[in-house]
């Protein structure tokens, strides 16, 4: 029955959207390097799952939500956030998009893209009928769109092509965030079989920062896409203790071969990057010992 009830919700959101699901969401060209102002991005701990805030010098982002709760939601408004721009929910799994239910019920939503994938969990039925009782624009998230932020922030989305409707975890939506030199790489929980369809095509996938895909697990990072994405600075969000033994050692292993700076919520607490588009500052919430700080060495 709930299979039935989630397949309804979809077609009608399919509905009600229209041709805005298909139509590819980029804006007006910006000269690549012109940029004007700050960009901040937050990785929030939420534990064992991913929320990831961006803050242009004009719109507000987000990337998933965490477990179902309040977290996020103190969050953004201690930050003084009443309204988001877009959502991006990576994949339907619950330490990706319960947190986003109480995200949409709090805060003022203008977008979601998702890349669409039925999952049968009550998480994701909740957060279906929560977008369509908002009357929320959902735009179904594909390879190749991309969307000017202004001021010089450009997010394309890399993957996926055909999501996986079987393997949650490669339909997510990676995408890529560009600030004039700096740029961030979000993967979700994109697995390697997603990291071969990335890497097959013409982008251009070298970043400054990456969110390591899949909380670190072996099933991800391969050594070819980490080679071309070469980040200076990885952000691993993971839960302490958890019970998968994430990050896995081999893929710890793979950045310190790539001389990438690691950093983990599980250890820093919520990770924040800035950058004026030509540098960039990380600040943590504790040291590697655990001492509260404010700002990485």
């Amino acid at each position: 029955m709930r299979k039935i009830i989630i397949i309804f919700v979809i077609a009608a959101l399919l509905g009600f959207t229209g041709c805005s699901l298909i139509k590819d969401i980029s804006g007006d060209q910006t000269q690549q390097g012109i940029v004007d102002g700050q960009l901040k991005v937050h990785f929030i701990d939420v534990g064992q799952g991913d929320c990831i805030f961006i803050q242009t010098p004009t719109q507000n982002i987000l990337i998933d939500g965490g477990e179902r709760g309040n977290a996020v939601v103190d969050y953004l408004k201690a930050e003084g956030v009443n309204e988001l721009d877009m959502v991006i929910a990576t994949h339907p799994h619950s330490d990706h998009i319960g947190g986003l239910i109480n995200v949409i019920e709090s805060i003022e939503v203008k977008e979601v893209v998702d890349p669409a994938v039925v999952h049968t969990s009550k998480t994701f039925e909740d957060y279906l009928t929560l977008i369509d009782k908002k009357n929320i624009k959902f735009t179904q998230g594909r390879a190749g769109m991309k969307k000017e932020l202004g001021d010089g922030a450009v997010i394309e989305i890399l993957h996926p092509t055909k999501p996986s409707k079987k393997h949650l975890n490669d339909a997510s939506i990676v995408a890529k965030l560009t600030f004039g030199d700096i740029s961030f790489m979000f993967t979700g929980d994109a697995e390697q079989y997603s990291e071969e369809q990335v890497l097959g095509k013409n982008y251009n996938l070298s970043s400054t920062v990456l969110k390591v895909g899949h909380h670190g697990s072996s099933t991800s990072s391969s050594t070819a896409f980490l080679e071309a994405v070469s980040p200076e600075v990885a952000v691993i969000m993971v839960g302490e203790d958890n019970d998968y033994g994430h990050p896995h050692d081999e893929v710890l292993e793979r950045l310190a071969e790539e001389g990438t700076e690691v950093y983990r919520t599980d250890v820093h607490g919520t990770v924040v990057i800035t950058t004026d588009g030509r540098t960039y500052d990380v600040w943590v919430s504790f040291d590697r010992e655990g001492r509260a700080i404010q700002k990485a060495a």
